[in-house]
Protein backbone atom coordinates (compact mmCIF):
# COMPACT_ATOMS: atom_id res chain seq x y z
CA UNK A 1 0.00 0.00 0.00
CA UNK A 2 1.19 3.20 -0.63
CA UNK A 3 1.82 6.24 2.03
CA UNK A 4 -1.51 7.48 2.99
CA UNK A 5 -2.92 10.74 1.77
CA UNK A 6 -3.13 13.63 4.26
CA UNK A 7 -6.48 15.07 4.50
CA UNK A 8 -6.37 18.80 3.48
CA UNK A 9 -7.36 20.95 6.46
CA UNK A 10 -8.85 24.11 4.78
CA UNK A 11 -7.67 27.49 7.06
CA UNK A 12 -9.87 29.95 8.34
CA UNK A 13 -10.01 34.16 8.20
CA UNK A 14 -12.29 35.43 10.65
CA UNK A 15 -14.22 38.62 8.41
CA UNK A 16 -16.26 41.41 10.54
CA UNK A 17 -18.29 43.88 9.58
CA UNK A 18 -15.94 46.60 10.22
CA UNK A 19 -13.23 48.25 7.94
CA UNK A 20 -10.17 46.57 7.20
CA UNK A 21 -7.27 48.08 9.46
CA UNK A 22 -4.52 45.22 9.69
CA UNK A 23 -1.31 45.64 6.94
CA UNK A 24 -1.86 42.03 5.69
CA UNK A 25 -5.14 43.61 4.25
CA UNK A 26 -3.91 46.67 2.94
CA UNK A 27 -1.65 46.98 -0.16
CA UNK A 28 0.30 49.90 -1.01
CA UNK A 29 0.96 50.27 -4.71
CA UNK A 30 3.34 52.78 -5.76
CA UNK A 31 5.21 53.64 -8.95
CA UNK A 32 2.39 54.14 -11.19
CA UNK A 33 2.00 56.19 -14.22
CA UNK A 34 0.43 59.88 -14.08
CA UNK A 35 -0.25 59.24 -18.16
CA UNK A 36 -3.72 58.57 -17.16
CA UNK A 37 -6.37 60.37 -15.06
CA UNK A 38 -7.05 59.92 -11.66
CA UNK A 39 -10.44 58.64 -12.38
CA UNK A 40 -8.99 56.16 -15.11
CA UNK A 41 -6.35 55.14 -12.78
CA UNK A 42 -8.74 54.06 -10.15
CA UNK A 43 -10.89 52.23 -12.78
CA UNK A 44 -7.73 50.05 -13.95
CA UNK A 45 -6.52 49.34 -10.31
CA UNK A 46 -10.10 48.06 -9.66
CA UNK A 47 -10.52 46.09 -12.81
CA UNK A 48 -6.72 44.96 -12.15
CA UNK A 49 -6.98 43.87 -8.18
CA UNK A 50 -11.08 43.00 -8.07
CA UNK A 51 -10.07 39.13 -9.36
CA UNK A 52 -8.34 38.12 -6.33
CA UNK A 53 -11.32 39.30 -3.81
CA UNK A 54 -13.84 41.22 -2.30
CA UNK A 55 -12.21 44.93 -1.96
CA UNK A 56 -13.42 47.17 0.67
CA UNK A 57 -11.83 50.40 -0.95
CA UNK A 58 -9.18 51.90 -3.50
CA UNK A 59 -7.49 54.76 -2.49
CA UNK A 60 -5.46 56.94 -5.50
CA UNK A 61 -3.63 59.32 -3.97
CA UNK A 62 -0.96 62.02 -6.81
CA UNK A 63 2.02 62.94 -4.66
CA UNK A 64 4.99 65.00 -6.39
CA UNK A 65 7.93 62.99 -6.41
CA UNK A 66 11.82 64.54 -6.68
CA UNK A 67 14.44 62.11 -8.80
CA UNK A 68 17.70 62.66 -8.82
CA UNK A 69 19.23 61.72 -12.43
CA UNK A 70 22.82 60.13 -12.91
CA UNK A 71 24.38 61.71 -15.26
CA UNK A 72 24.03 65.85 -14.92
CA UNK A 73 23.20 65.73 -11.03
CA UNK A 74 20.15 67.58 -11.65
CA UNK A 75 16.48 67.16 -9.56
CA UNK A 76 14.04 66.17 -12.42
CA UNK A 77 10.11 66.32 -10.75
CA UNK A 78 8.49 63.66 -11.81
CA UNK A 79 4.72 62.47 -10.72
CA UNK A 80 3.63 58.97 -9.62
CA UNK A 81 0.23 57.84 -8.27
CA UNK A 82 0.49 55.65 -5.73
CA UNK A 83 -2.80 53.59 -4.17
CA UNK A 84 -3.76 51.58 -1.08
CA UNK A 85 -5.91 48.69 -1.75
CA UNK A 86 -7.93 47.26 0.65
CA UNK A 87 -8.96 43.74 0.72
CA UNK A 88 -11.60 42.01 3.39
CA UNK A 89 -9.13 38.30 3.47
CA UNK A 90 -5.30 38.77 3.86
CA UNK A 91 -5.30 35.61 1.60
CA UNK A 92 -6.91 37.49 -1.08
CA UNK A 93 -4.17 40.25 -0.45
CA UNK A 94 -1.60 37.61 -0.78
CA UNK A 95 -2.79 36.93 -3.90
CA UNK A 96 -3.07 40.01 -5.29
CA UNK A 97 0.37 41.18 -4.41
CA UNK A 98 1.72 37.79 -5.80
CA UNK A 99 0.15 38.39 -9.27
CA UNK A 100 0.76 41.75 -9.62
CA UNK A 101 3.81 43.01 -8.00
CA UNK A 102 6.03 44.51 -11.07
CA UNK A 103 3.26 44.05 -13.81
CA UNK A 104 2.78 46.63 -16.06
CA UNK A 105 -0.67 47.77 -16.01
CA UNK A 106 -0.26 51.71 -16.44
CA UNK A 107 2.23 53.04 -19.02
CA UNK A 108 5.68 51.78 -19.31
CA UNK A 109 6.83 51.96 -15.46
CA UNK A 110 6.43 48.43 -13.16
CA UNK A 111 3.60 48.98 -10.20
CA UNK A 112 5.23 47.78 -6.87
CA UNK A 113 2.53 46.20 -4.69
CA UNK A 114 3.52 45.48 -1.05
CA UNK A 115 1.72 45.12 2.08
CA UNK A 116 1.08 48.76 3.98
CA UNK A 117 3.22 48.04 6.71
CA UNK A 118 3.61 51.59 7.87
CA UNK A 119 0.41 52.53 8.56
CA UNK A 120 -0.50 54.06 11.74
CA UNK A 121 -2.55 51.72 14.04
CA UNK A 122 -6.18 52.54 14.27
CA UNK A 123 -9.15 50.93 16.03
CA UNK A 124 -11.51 49.40 13.51
CA UNK A 125 -14.22 51.03 12.29
CA UNK A 126 -17.69 49.86 11.49
CA UNK A 127 -18.45 49.47 8.12
CA UNK A 128 -20.81 51.92 6.32
CA UNK A 129 -24.30 50.59 5.39
CA UNK A 130 -23.60 49.83 1.45
CA UNK A 131 -20.57 48.50 2.62
CA UNK A 132 -22.60 45.96 4.82
CA UNK A 133 -24.66 45.07 2.46
CA UNK A 134 -21.78 44.21 -0.29
CA UNK A 135 -19.87 42.08 2.35
CA UNK A 136 -23.08 40.09 3.53
CA UNK A 137 -24.43 39.54 -0.33
CA UNK A 138 -20.98 38.31 -1.25
CA UNK A 139 -20.21 35.22 1.48
CA UNK A 140 -23.81 34.88 2.54
CA UNK A 141 -25.59 35.10 -0.73
CA UNK A 142 -28.32 37.71 -1.79
CA UNK A 143 -30.80 34.88 -0.24
CA UNK A 144 -28.43 33.93 2.62
CA UNK A 145 -29.64 36.27 5.02
CA UNK A 146 -32.70 38.56 5.87
CA UNK A 147 -33.45 41.94 7.91
CA UNK A 148 -37.34 43.13 9.27
CA UNK A 149 -37.88 46.35 11.01
CA UNK A 150 -39.31 45.18 14.76
CA UNK A 151 -39.94 48.15 16.16
CA UNK A 152 -39.68 52.12 14.61
CA UNK A 153 -40.83 55.10 16.40
CA UNK A 154 -40.45 59.03 17.51
CA UNK A 155 -37.93 59.20 20.53
CA UNK A 156 -40.38 61.01 22.80
CA UNK A 157 -37.92 63.16 24.91
CA UNK A 158 -36.89 65.12 21.73
CA UNK A 159 -39.76 67.78 21.02
CA UNK A 160 -39.16 68.47 25.13
CA UNK A 161 -35.50 69.05 24.63
CA UNK A 162 -36.17 71.12 21.25
CA UNK A 163 -39.57 71.43 19.29
CA UNK A 164 -37.43 71.51 15.98
CA UNK A 165 -35.40 68.33 16.33
CA UNK A 166 -36.23 65.37 14.42
CA UNK A 167 -35.45 61.76 15.84
CA UNK A 168 -36.47 58.60 15.34
CA UNK A 169 -35.52 55.41 16.85
CA UNK A 170 -35.06 52.22 14.61
CA UNK A 171 -34.51 48.21 16.09
CA UNK A 172 -33.84 45.88 13.16
CA UNK A 173 -33.31 42.49 13.49
CA UNK A 174 -30.97 40.30 11.29
CA UNK A 175 -31.61 36.30 10.40
CA UNK A 176 -28.57 34.46 9.17
CA UNK A 177 -30.99 31.64 6.44
CA UNK A 178 -29.58 27.89 7.20
CA UNK A 179 -27.63 28.78 10.70
CA UNK A 180 -30.76 29.30 12.70
CA UNK A 181 -29.38 32.55 13.93
CA UNK A 182 -30.34 36.14 14.55
CA UNK A 183 -29.45 39.31 16.22
CA UNK A 184 -30.81 42.86 16.42
CA UNK A 185 -29.11 46.11 16.30
CA UNK A 186 -30.42 49.58 16.79
CA UNK A 187 -30.35 53.14 15.10
CA UNK A 188 -30.73 56.66 15.64
CA UNK A 189 -31.57 59.46 12.61
CA UNK A 190 -31.33 63.09 14.21
CA UNK A 191 -32.38 65.85 12.02
CA UNK A 192 -32.87 69.81 12.54
CA UNK A 193 -35.53 71.53 10.90
CA UNK A 194 -35.25 75.45 10.23
CA UNK A 195 -37.85 77.16 11.53
CA UNK A 196 -37.62 79.99 8.42
CA UNK A 197 -38.27 76.59 5.60
CA UNK A 198 -40.99 75.09 6.59
CA UNK A 199 -41.16 73.61 3.08
CA UNK A 200 -38.33 70.86 3.97
CA UNK A 201 -40.02 69.28 6.66
CA UNK A 202 -41.33 66.11 5.14
CA UNK A 203 -37.69 65.31 3.48
CA UNK A 204 -36.26 65.63 6.49
CA UNK A 205 -38.18 63.75 8.05
CA UNK A 206 -37.45 61.69 5.46
CA UNK A 207 -34.08 61.22 5.45
CA UNK A 208 -33.61 60.87 9.91
CA UNK A 209 -36.30 58.16 9.45
CA UNK A 210 -33.88 56.49 6.63
CA UNK A 211 -30.65 56.95 8.73
CA UNK A 212 -32.26 55.49 11.69
CA UNK A 213 -32.97 51.84 9.47
CA UNK A 214 -29.40 52.61 8.38
CA UNK A 215 -27.43 53.05 11.34
CA UNK A 216 -29.77 49.88 13.35
CA UNK A 217 -28.96 47.12 9.97
CA UNK A 218 -25.24 48.30 10.35
CA UNK A 219 -25.10 47.94 14.08
CA UNK A 220 -27.06 44.64 13.93
CA UNK A 221 -24.04 43.45 11.25
CA UNK A 222 -21.67 44.41 14.08
CA UNK A 223 -22.27 41.40 15.72
CA UNK A 224 -22.12 39.29 12.53
CA UNK A 225 -18.88 37.24 12.01
CA UNK A 226 -18.15 35.02 9.19
CA UNK A 227 -15.88 32.76 9.20
CA UNK A 228 -14.47 31.99 5.71
CA UNK A 229 -12.58 28.93 4.82
CA UNK A 230 -10.28 28.49 2.33
CA UNK A 231 -12.20 26.36 -0.08
CA UNK A 232 -14.67 29.48 0.26
CA UNK A 233 -16.85 27.68 2.36
CA UNK A 234 -18.43 29.71 5.03
CA UNK A 235 -19.73 29.73 8.58
CA UNK A 236 -21.28 32.21 10.42
CA UNK A 237 -21.13 33.06 14.56
CA UNK A 238 -22.87 36.01 16.78
CA UNK A 239 -21.13 38.38 19.29
CA UNK A 240 -23.63 38.91 21.81
CA UNK A 241 -21.39 40.95 23.78
CA UNK A 242 -21.26 43.76 21.31
CA UNK A 243 -23.84 46.95 22.19
CA UNK A 244 -27.15 47.46 20.30
CA UNK A 245 -25.84 50.66 19.11
CA UNK A 246 -27.74 52.98 21.68
CA UNK A 247 -26.55 53.07 25.09
CA UNK A 248 -29.62 51.73 27.47
CA UNK A 249 -31.36 50.04 24.59
CA UNK A 250 -31.53 46.66 23.98
CA UNK A 251 -32.65 44.08 21.52
CA UNK A 252 -36.66 44.05 19.96
CA UNK A 253 -37.08 47.20 22.90
CA UNK A 254 -36.35 50.58 22.40
CA UNK A 255 -38.21 53.82 24.20
CA UNK A 256 -39.97 55.39 21.49
CA UNK A 257 -43.53 56.56 20.54
CA UNK A 258 -45.32 55.30 16.89
CA UNK A 259 -44.51 57.11 14.29
CA UNK A 260 -47.18 59.96 13.77
CA UNK A 261 -47.98 63.01 11.31
CA UNK A 262 -48.43 66.15 13.55
CA UNK A 263 -49.85 69.35 11.74
CA UNK A 264 -49.58 67.81 8.58
CA UNK A 265 -52.20 67.56 5.22
CA UNK A 266 -53.03 64.65 3.45
CA UNK A 267 -50.20 64.49 1.05
CA UNK A 268 -47.90 64.23 3.90
CA UNK A 269 -49.21 61.78 5.49
CA UNK A 270 -48.75 60.09 2.16
CA UNK A 271 -45.37 60.52 1.78
CA UNK A 272 -44.80 59.06 5.56
CA UNK A 273 -46.75 56.19 5.03
CA UNK A 274 -44.82 55.72 1.63
CA UNK A 275 -41.59 55.78 3.62
CA UNK A 276 -42.56 53.57 6.14
CA UNK A 277 -43.64 50.61 3.46
CA UNK A 278 -39.83 50.92 1.76
CA UNK A 279 -38.37 50.35 4.89
CA UNK A 280 -40.41 47.20 5.67
CA UNK A 281 -38.69 45.86 2.13
CA UNK A 282 -35.11 45.99 3.22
Amino acid sequence: MGPEKQQHVPSLELVEFVRPYTSDKILYVSKISSQLSEGEVYFRLCKAFEPYGLINDVHVVKPSVRLQTATEGQQEERSYYYAFVKFYLARDAAKARAGLNGKYLIGRQPILVQHATKMKKREPSPLPFSKCLDLANHFLGFDGWSSHVVSFGQDPESPQHDPNSLRYICVMKIEIRGWDLSCGGVGLGEKTIDPTRPEERVSLIGAAMKTAVNRALQNAFQKVILIVMDNKKVAVEINNTVPDGIPNSTEGEAHMVPVSVQDGGTGEEDDMELLLAQMESY
